[in-house]
């Protein structure tokens, strides 16, 4: 049986059955239709992930608590309060991690803030002078938080960009005063816009001076007595060092713990993080 002849006796099939070939049809452009869908979401939205970790800084490491037990269960990865203030002063000390170029801790909770009549619940993260330049933020109106700042545990905050617009519309935030968690704050700054994705938005967050969200907001000590902080962020030199600094830190904390078993911390790289 030739060519022709093998067209005309499918085209005869077709024709006979109209109703059957046209669902036949339509399944087909369906199946296609979805799965050429489903991989550009996909493909979109890894893409605006890895955009979004990527602006969080370059040669990232995150240093944070191992897991709390209790009994005989164990709690998830950052329960345990193990890392401090001091921790992060130290790993800051180039005698002690020469690969770190900065370091930036940070102390974060929900709460609810207050501007007049209107209100909002975010994340509140306590932060230092130097969280701005390692997460690559960038201040639309006013300014950053200062050392100064984290010296006097000062009551003002700095807005992200999507917090500034539920709480003060259209008006410059810039001098008036906010709520958090019923305590008084002086706004000193706004931050431009980061977007977000499924992680969160970056700008849906308040930040403080750590000392006074050590102090003011969430008064919380160690067993060891130090004060309590979320995550130790350390910004490597050079994408080269991130071994280095991971084993310098990981000496550093060890010492300072006293551990002889199993680490009470964990420290994630930041291409770990893209990876997963």
């Amino acid at each position: 049986m030739n060519l022709l002849a093998s067209l005309s006796i499918a085209l005869r099939g077709v024709s006979a059955n109209k109703m059957r070939s046209s669902l036949t049809v339509l399944g087909i452009v369906i199946g296609i239709a979805s799965v050429i869908s489903l991989m550009s979401v996909g493909q979109g939205a890894e893409a605006q992930i890895t955009e979004q970790i990527g602006s969080m800084g370059t040669n990232l490491l995150f240093v944070r608590p191992g897991s709390a037990s209790a009994g005989m269960v164990r709690g998830a990865q950052g329960s345990a309060a193990t890392l401090t203030l001091e921790d992060a002063e130290a790993i800051a000390d180039p005698a002690n991690v020469p690969s770190a170029e900065l370091v930036a801790p940070e102390l974060s909770t929900f709460a609810q803030v207050v501007a007049g009549s209107e209100n909002v619940s975010t994340r509140i993260y306590g932060v230092t002078p130097e969280y701005e330049e390692m997460r690559n933020y960038g201040i639309a109106e006013g300014e950053f938080i200062t050392e100064q700042n984290v010296q006097a545990r000062s009551m003002v905050c700095v807005l992200g960009s999507n917090v500034a617009e539920d709480l003060f519309g259209g008006l410059d935030p810039i001098g008036l005063s906010v709520k958090v968690n019923r305590r008084q704050f002086r706004v000193t700054g706004v931050l431009e816009s980061k977007g977000g994705t499924g992680f969160g938005s970056q700008d849906d967050l308040v930040l403080v001076p750590i000392t006074t969200a050590i102090y003011r907001l969430m008064p919380q000590r160690t067993a060891s007595g130090g004060h309590r902080v979320n995550t130790i962020n350390v910004q490597v030199t050079d994408a080269d060092q991130i071994d280095a600094a991971t084993e310098q830190i990981t000496t550093l904390l060890r010492e300072r713990h006293r551990i002889t078993g199993e680490n009470d911390f964990t420290i994630t790289t930041q291409e770990e993080l893209l990876g997963s």
